[in-house]
């Protein structure tokens, strides 16, 4: 089991930041936090945060499951990408998706908003 998280710096004064912190743990295994600019604290089945986060968990609360595989968690961030892309009217360009499980945190794909649009538009 391994969790996915999608990065997106949003906020831009250092005094109010919300986190969500993935990390692994040999007995109890994959975990998320949310942790708010206020400095409170949920463990969380799936996160999100920012003007996008309305749209992201709405399709996190339809399709998440817990025993998701990688593919169907990656299909899932894919579908939350377009859902933001779609939607908010200034979207963020790019977005970083990491894996954290069992081997570490690591880097998996990368999202180009606008890129993608100027080749669809081709």
């Amino acid at each position: 089991m391994a969790l996915i998280v999608v990065v997106l710096v949003e906020d831009q004064n250092p005094y109010f930041v919300n986190i969500l912190l993935a990390g692994y743990d040999k007995e109890t295994g994959p975990s998320l936090y949310y942790i708010d600019y206020i400095a409170t604290l949920h463990k969380v089945d799936k996160g999100a945060f920012g003007y996008g986060s309305y749209f992201s968990l709405a399709m996190m609360d339809r399709h998440y499951h817990s025993g998701m595989t990688v593919e169907e968690a990656i299909d899932l961030v894919d579908k939350c990408i377009m859902e933001i892309g779609s939607r908010l009217v200034v979207a963020p360009p790019n977005f970083v998706i990491k894996i954290v499980d069992k081997d570490g945190a690591r880097e998996y794909a990368w999202r180009e908003s606008v890129k993608d649009a100027a080749v669809a538009s081709a």
